[in-house]
C-alpha cells in the first residue's frame, strides 16, 4: 500500500509539472548498497521487505522514497537535478549517517554499509523431493544479537520471508544460543521432483526494524 501511495504522488507530481509548464523530473540516480569490508552487494527482501532509500532535496524535510532490488542495487529515474542527501534503512548500519550527492552524476552511487549478518548458502545435495543446504553465517555488529537463522525457497527468484511462492521457509529462533559465527545445515523436504527451486539463507538480528539479511541465491538442478 505504501508503494502504491508513493507511485500516486509521483504521477501527480509529473502531471502538475506538465500543467504548470515546468519540466517533469527526468534525472536518474542509480546505485548499489555494498559491504564496506567485502564489497559484496547487500542482498535484501526487495520491494516488500527490503532496503528503503529516503532522498531529501536541498533543505527539504520531505523525503522521496524508493526501494532497492533484492540484489542490493537501486534506481530512481524521476528526480530533478540538484543536491540531495540520502538516508537508508535496511539490514545494515550505514558507515555515515547521510550520503550527499549532486545530480546529475555519472556512474553508480556506491553506499558503504556494514550488514547485520553476513550469509552464504551452499547447495550440498539435491535429489528428488529433498535438498540439503549449508548456511555459513557471521554476526557483524558486536552489540547486536542474532535472533533468527534459516533458509527460504521458492519456484520464483529472490524468495524472502514474506514471499516464497511455491516454496516455504525453515527458520530457527537462535537468540538464546548467542551465535556469532559458524555454519548450520538445513534439509528441505516436500519439493516437487524436476522443479527448479531458488534458495536463500536468511538471518535476522535484533537491530531496529527487524530487517532480514539474505545470501545470494543457490538453485536446485
Amino acid at each position: 500500500m505504501k508503494n502504491i501511495f508513493y507511485l500516486f504522488l509521483m504521477v501527480m507530481l509529473v502531471a502538475s509539472c506538465e500543467l504548470d509548464n515546468f519540466s517533469a523530473p527526468d534525472v536518474t540516480l542509480s546505485g548499489k548498497v555494498v559491504d564496506n569490508v567485502t564489497n559484496d552487494m547487500i542482498e535484501n527482501g526487495g520491494l516488500n521487505s527490503g532496503t528503503v532509500i529516503m532522498m531529501y532535496e536541498g533543505n527539504s524535510k520531505s523525503a522521496i522514497y524508493s526501494s532497492s532490488f533484492p540484489d542490493g542495487h537501486f534506481v530512481n529515474s524521476r528526480l530533478f537535478a540538484g543536491n540531495y542527501k540520502l538516508v537508508m534503512t535496511g539490514p545494515f548500519k550505514m558507515m555515515q549517517d547521510t550520503v550527499s550527492v549532486t545530480l546529475p552524476m555519472s556512474g553508480d552511487l556506491i553506499v558503504k554499509v556494514l550488514p547485520n549478518v553476513r550469509l552464504k548458502a551452499t547447495l550440498v545435495s539435491s535429489a528428488g523431493t529433498t535438498a540439503t543446504v549449508k548456511v555459513d553465517y557471521e554476526k557483524v555488529i558486536s552489540t547486536q544479537v542474532l535472533n533468527k537463522l534459516g533458509v527460504v525457497w521458492s519456484t520464483i527468484t529472490n524468495p524472502n520471508v514474506e514471499t516464497f511462492f511455491g516454496g516455504g521457509s525453515k527458520i530457527d529462533v537462535v537468540t538464546s544460543q548467542n551465535l556469532t559465527q559458524g555454519s548450520n545445515t538445513y534439509t528441505i523436504t516436500g519439493l516437487t521432483a524436476g522443479t527448479k527451486y531458488y534458495i536463500r539463507a536468511v538471518g535476522v538480528s535484533n537491530a531496529a526494524g527487524s530487517y532480514a539479511n539474505y545470501s545470494t541465491t543457490v538453485t536446485t538442478p
